[in-house]
């Protein structure tokens, strides 16, 4: 059997396997499957991985947490393929810098994160976690099977040996680089006409303006939105142009998380995950996920916290998952604007969503915006299309009334003109000063 034929044979088994996984109909089973996965992964941890040998036998809630600057720190004792830092770090250097992502190390991929949290980190994934990987992607985003004819487009900031991976005789898989002339992408794109288009929210909404102006003719049947949080701006754009719901997928270096549901819901993979919460807002639903993947060997994802504020779901989704449901991806923590108390000396968070919902509240007409807090007490605000006066007071109206609403100083405004954004970077609309962390789990 040729390698391409091996690589397809295990991608539709991991497929199989990933199918079997979505009959988990209960939290009683996930949480079953859960424990069962652990218990395995953890004995082959300890005696695989030297950082987590002094853990063998100690039960789950033991085990430490890590966030990225942990996880790269103890990178050469967390992987249990013996790699070195500083050598996936020139590997995957190197691919950003010529554009070939092929190159592996020892049969390793090897990758690099955006970097929003500001710091990037490297990833690792081996051949078969690879083909878990692309199973499990195409069992929960082709519920019609391996057999669909299915032209899928995925728009990246870089590429990766893990998106080689799906390929069939009717099922086709295209990486197009971001970083390519504007021109050059669209032109790609309209030749091979995908039926599927995958990409972060600002790429998408950047293709439904230039095919709204006549200057691109893709028409997919099914648009996925993944790696940025979609804006109400941005899905907006997207529907009325293109004339379907919106998906969402849930994907970061650590791993495939979410994805939405028939009913357009966001559901978290518990089927390959354990996902505890760090509640920020209790009250509000409002939590970052501590995620542990429970197939993943070469570079283990243990207990790690993510930088996501995820607002959870009060109601269970209609469509009959069991899995945790999301209202919505907030953004990240360092999203959240902190303002003064009109009174001692708490500060008082304005989340992403509310700061969004009450500018385009506000102001309708607007389509595009960007609000970075620069000290504690003052915010500047890009707005597209330019204010004038009438506007500029409507937006300075609405921030008084949510301010009041939250018993907090009303903040310096300083306008300014949009800046440039550039595909290749992660849009973040909304940045604050720092985040908040919170020590309560469920």
């Amino acid at each position: 059997m040729t390698q391409q034929w091996a690589e397809k044979a295990g991608v539709a088994l991991a497929y199989l396997a990933a199918r079997k996984r979505n009959r988990l109909r209960t939290r009683e089973q996930i949480r079953a499957h859960q424990a069962r996965r652990w218990r395995a992964l953890s004995r082959w941890l300890t005696a695989h991985a030297p950082f987590y040998a002094a853990y063998a036998g100690q039960p789950f809630e033991c085990w430490p947490m890590m966030d990225k600057s942990q996880w790269m720190q103890h990178f050469d004792t967390l992987n249990t393929a013996g790699i070195a830092l500083h050598d996936a770090y020139n590997v995957a250097e190197r691919a950003e810098r010529s554009r070939d992502f092929q190159p592996t190390l020892d049969g390793i991929s090897v990758g690099l994160s955006t970097g929003t949290s500001g710091a990037r980190g490297v990833f690792l994934a081996s051949a078969s976690e690879r083909r878990r990987w692309a199973g499990a992607m195409l069992a929960k985003l082709l519920p019609g099977g391996l057999l669909a004819r299915e032209r899928i487009a995925l728009l990246l900031r870089a590429g990766s040996n893990l998106y080689d991976t799906i390929q069939g005789a009717r099922l086709t898989f295209r990486y197009f680089d971001l970083v390519q002339p504007l021109d050059e992408l669209v032109d790609e794109l309209d030749a091979y006409a995908p039926t599927i288009l995958v990409g972060p929210a600002q790429a998408l909404a950047l293709l439904a303006r230039l095919r709204s102006q006549g200057r691109a003719r893709i028409a997919p049947r099914r648009v996925i939105s993944a790696a940025e949080v979609l804006d109400p701006i941005d899905r907006t754009c997207m529907e009325q142009t293109w004339g379907i719901a919106i998906e969402q997928i849930y994907q970061a270096t650590e791993g495939f998380l979410g994805h939405t549901c028939a009913q357009g819901v966001l559901h978290l993979n518990e089927d390959g995950l354990i996902v505890e919460r760090a509640w920020i807002d209790r009250a509000q639903r409002r939590f970052v996920p501590i995620v542990t993947d429970l197939y993943r060997r070469t570079q283990p994802v243990v207990r790690y916290r993510l930088n996501d504020v995820l607002v959870q779901r009060e109601l269970p989704c209609s469509c009959g998952s069991a899995h945790m449901a999301l209202d919505r991806i907030e953004g990240r923590e360092d999203d959240i604007v902190w303002l003064r108390a009109r009174t001692g000396d708490a500060s008082i968070p304005l989340f992403a969503d509310a700061l969004t919902r009450a500018l385009l509240i506000a102001d309708p007409a607007i389509t595009d915006y960007q609000v970075d807090q620069i000290a504690p007490n003052a915010l500047r605000i890009a707005i597209e299309p330019a204010l004038d006066a009438s506007r500029e007071q409507l937006l300075r109206d609405a921030l008084h009334a949510l301010c009041e609403r939250l018993d907090a100083d009303m903040p310096d405004l300083i306008f300014a003109e949009m800046p440039a954004h550039a595909l290749t970077h992660k849009r973040r609309r909304v940045r604050g000063l720092r985040p908040t962390r919170e020590t309560e789990h469920a």
